[in-house]
């Protein structure tokens, strides 16, 4: 993550919402911009992470907190099934 867009959320007090493309890898695999193939990308968004007593001093704080987040999120819905 760049700190570019933690600064921003941290200065205008604006939550990150953190969205998760599960499927991407299986349809777009970074080893050749020929991979691509056929077949659903579910979209997640995930809960709202609030900067309310961030400093830019806590910058890597936040980056590390969004990071799990998306991590566990990432972990949780690319073992599910298609609903």
């Amino acid at each position: 993550f760049y700190d570019g867009a933690f600064r921003i959320a941290i200065e205008t007090e604006t939550p990150i919402k953190p969205i998760l493309f599960v499927d991407t890898l299986e349809r777009m695999h970074y080893s050749s911009v020929f991979a691509m193939t056929p077949g659903k990308c579910r979209t997640v968004f995930l809960e709202e992470i609030p900067v309310n007593g961030y400093t830019m001093q806590d910058i890597a704080l936040l980056k590390e907190k969004v990071y799990k987040a998306m991590d566990a999120g990432l972990r949780r819905y690319r073992t599910y099934p298609d609903a």
